[in-house]
C-alpha cells in the first residue's frame, strides 16, 4: 500500500524541528511549521537554503519549493489539516503531557502524532492525549535531514494499523525505520550512545585522555566499521570463520572484567571544564555553523559510497 500522507505538522522549529522540516519539503510533503515566536522564521528559513546544497544532491531533487512551507504561531491553525503530526518541543514530560493533550484537542481524529523525543516513555506523554492508539515515538538522529535512521515505539494503547502508516510514511521521506517490539527508555540508540557517553566521561574525568584522544579512538577504528556493519556484524567477523560463535568463545569472557562503569560520573565543574575545553580546542576556531556544514558534506559523500556497500551485505 503506497503512503498517501501529503500534509505534515511540525510542531516546534529548533535543531530537530528544521530537520524535519527539511526532510519533508525535500519529498514534496506540504510542511506547516509552528513555533510561538515568529522572529523564529527568518533563522529558519535561512537554515533551509543553507542544507539545500547537501539535500538536493542526496535526495536528487533539482529545486526547493518553499510553497509547501507555512509559518504559523498558532497551534490550532498548524494542526487543522495535518494528517501526520511530528512534535520537536523540550525533552521534558510534564511539558509534553500538556502539549499532548492540546495536540490532541486540535488534531483530525486519525491523524498521526509522533513525538521527536530522544528517551521519553510514549505512554506517558501521551497519557492526557485524545485517541492514543494514533500516538508513538518518532525517535531521529541529527541531522534529520541528513541521517535516515528513525525508531518508531508504540505506546501501550498504539495500535499496529497506525505504526504502519507512519512507518510507510518515514519510508516515503527515505529513512529506514526501526520498529521497536514495545517502549523502552532511551529507546535501542540513545541506550547504546549512553553507555558509550558514560565510559568517555569517565575516563576524562580521571585524567586517562583529552576529549580529541577519544574521538579519535571512535573515528579511527570502531566508527569506520560500525557505519557500515554496526556491532553485531562487526563482531562476527571478528570469530574468523566460524563467525560469532568464536567470538563469544574468545572474547566473551573478558565481560566479566572490571573494563566499564555502569554509573555515570558526577558532572562536576572541573569535568564540565574538561568537556567544554576540550571540544574547543577540537573546533580550533571553526564555529559550529562551519563544522555543521563539514559535517553535511561527509555525510552526503558517505552515504553515496555505504549504499553501493550496503547493497552488496544486504542482498
Amino acid at each position: 500500500m503506497k503512503n498517501n500522507i501529503k500534509n505534515v505538522a511540525v510542531v516546534g522549529t529548533g535543531v530537530i524541528g528544521t530537520g524535519w522540516i527539511i526532510r519533508c519539503l525535500a519529498h514534496d510533503k506540504k510542511v506547516v511549521a509552528f513555533d510561538k515566536d515568529l522572529k523564529l522564521k527568518k533563522r529558519l528559513v535561512a537554515e533551509i537554503k543553507r542544507t539545500w546544497p547537501y539535500v538536493k544532491k542526496l535526495f536528487n531533487k533539482k529545486k526547493l519549493n518553499l510553497k509547501n512551507f507555512i509559518y504559523v504561531t498558532s497551534i490550532q491553525e498548524a494542526l487543522k489539516e495535518a494528517d501526520f503530526i511530528q512534535e520537536c518541543a523540550t525533552e521534558n514530560y510534564k511539558l509534553k503531557t500538556k502539549l499532548m493533550k492540546v495536540i490532541g484537542n486540535y488534531a483530525k481524529p486519525n491523524a498521526i502524532i509522533s513525538s521527536s523525543s530522544s528517551g521519553l516513555l510514549p505512554t506517558k506523554i501521551y497519557s492526557k492525549c485524545k485517541n492514543p492508539a494514533r500516538t508513538m515515538i518518532g525517535h531521529p538522529f541529527n541531522p534529520v535531514y541528513m541521517c535516515p535512521g528513525v525508531e518508531i515505539v508504540p505506546g501501550k494503547k498504539t495500535k499496529n494499523k497506525f505504526l504502519n502508516k507512519a512507518n510507510k510514511f518515514y519510508k516515503s521521506i527515505s529513512m529506514n525505520p526501526i520498529m521497536l517490539k514495545k517502549e523502552l527508555p532511551g529507546y535501542l540508540s540513545d541506550r547504546l550512545q549512553e553507555a558509550l557517553w558514560r565510559e568517555a566521561l569517565h575516563i576524562v574525568n580521571e585524567g586517562y585522555a583529552t576529549t580529541k584522544d577519544l574521538d579519535r579512538a571512535i573515528e579511527d577504528g570502531p566508527g569506520l566499521r560500525w557505519s557500515l556493519m554496526g556491532t553485531f556484524l562487526t563482531f562476527h567477523l571478528a570469530g574468523g570463520k566460524a563467525g560469532m560463535k568464536h567470538m563469544l568463545e574468545q572474547f566473551g569472557p573478558a565481560l566479566k572484567l572490571p573494563w566499564t562503569k555502569l554509573k555515570a560520573p558526577k558532572l562536576s565543574k572541573k569535568l564540565s571544564s574538561r568537556v567544554i575545553n576540550g571540544t574547543r580546542k577540537q573546533a580550533k576556531g571553526k564555529s559550529v555553523e562551519k563544522l555543521s556544514k563539514i559535517r553535511d558534506e561527509y555525510l552526503l559523500k558517505l552515504q553515496k559510497l555505504r549504499k553501493k556497500y550496503e547493497d552488496k551485505i544486504r542482498k
